[in-house]
């Protein structure tokens, strides 16, 4: 086995680490119910480094987020009575818990953060692992399409 293929196999199961830590990292958020730590994307809260603070927020952030909440909601609700599941579109325009501003936590801004990161680092990674997979074109075809 020649240097690069030992790299090539290498940097595969860092990947696969990588993807596994996002997958811890994507439970711990569930988990926690930090999903709507940030609520915004790309930017957490208009900032590109979340806040540590509530001092650090826009001074209207949760009226903000919620009129955010219930226009993708709104869209949501539009796609899926076209569907016809207008029952279902009914219940998510109508939920009551969708109006209530969530109150700023630190620690789950910073768990969502941290979860978004690594899915971006991992993303790259991915997309690297591609473009490596073509040099193996012409000798094993399989691990071009696995990849």
């Amino acid at each position: 086995m020649t240097k690069a293929e030992q790299r090539f196999i290498r940097f595969n199961f860092f990947t696969i680490a990588v993807t596994f830590l996002l997958i811890l990292a994507g439970g711990i958020v569930r988990s926690t119910g930090s999903g709507m730590g940030c609520p915004d994307w790309p930017k957490c809260f208009d900032q590109y480094v979340p806040p540590t603070s509530a001092a650090e927020l826009p001074p209207n952030y949760k009226e903000k987020y919620v009129a955010g909440r219930v226009k993708k909601n709104e869209k949501f609700a539009a796609y899926l009575e076209s569907m016809g599941k207008k029952e279902l579109a009914d219940s998510i325009r109508h939920d009551a818990s969708i109006l209530k501003p969530e109150t700023f936590n630190a620690s789950k801004t910073w768990t969502e953060y941290v979860n978004r990161l690594i899915g971006a680092f991992t993303g790259v990674l991915l997309i690297v692992l591609v473009v490596f997979s073509f040099t193996y074109k012409r000798s094993a075809k399989r691990i071009v399409w696995l990849s």
